[in-house]
This record gives C-alpha cells, structure tokens and sequence, in this order.
C-alpha cells in the first residue's frame, strides 16, 4: 500500500508489468479530487489519453 498518491504515481513511473508498456508515450495516472467519495477507473489509456496524459479523454472534447 501506499500512504500517498504521490508515491503511488511514482511507482508507476517505470513500470512493465504488463503489455501497455510497449506502446505508451506516458503514465495516464488521471485527474481530479484525490480526496473524492467516487473513483472511477476505466480500461487502458487509448492514444488521445496517451497523448495528452489524462483519462477519459472524450470527456475533454
């Protein structure tokens, strides 16, 4: 576990674990109230979130 998301989005930086590794540019770690209620976690980063580093990019339209 983590105490922070800073430390979790550091974690993350460099990492293989699976095959989204090959193809990324960046890490889409997502954006808003880290202190929210609701989380929302969707599928893997497409081009556009890649791209412009943020999730859930249909929404930024």
């Amino acid at each position: 576990m983590f105490d922070n998301w800073e430390d979790l989005e550091k974690s993350i930086i460099d990492c293989k674990k699976c095959k989204l590794c090959t193809g990324r540019q960046n890490i889409v770690f997502g954006t808003g109230n880290k202190n929210a209620k609701l989380m929302l976690i969707g599928e893997g980063p497409g081009a556009d979130e890649d791209r412009l580093r943020r999730a859930f990019c249909w929404t930024c339209r």
